[in-house]
């Protein structure tokens, strides 16, 4: 999941490029649909056809988008987990290394104070 918010922010660049569509057909959102499908599971937020981008906080759309504000929730939502999820992965990672470094240091404290009561 490391990968999710910068292949999220990709994916809501791309669904603010204009919408060009040859003449006669009408514009849809299947690509950005898919997309998020295979990022966050749930098309249900991501509209069928471009919408107004007027209540969007991150993409801020002129004119019609295919990003909702729920589409923004969750990924704003994922990206926070992410960076909770490395935190906590180098929390424990620098935690480890303390408590390891602190043994040692116990260890060479008894030793050097042994020595000294000898002498």
């Amino acid at each position: 999941m490391a990968g999710t918010p910068v292949s999220g922010v990709l994916l809501l660049c791309a669904s603010l490029l204009p919408l060009a569509q040859p003449s006669g057909q009408v514009p849809n959102c299947q690509v950005v649909r898919s997309s998020f499908q295979l990022l966050h599971p749930g098309v249900k937020w991501t509209p069928e056809t471009p919408i107004s981008g007027a209540d969007l906080q991150v993409c801020q759309a002129k004119g019609l988008t295919c990003c909702s504000r729920k589409m923004e929730e969750r990924y704003l939502t994922a990206a926070r987990q992410d960076m909770e999820s490395s935190l906590q992965a180098s929390s424990a990672q620098l935690k480890l290394l303390i408590i390891q470094n602190a043994a040692i240091f116990q260890v060479l404290s008894n030793t050097i104070n042994s020595i000294s009561n000898i002498g």
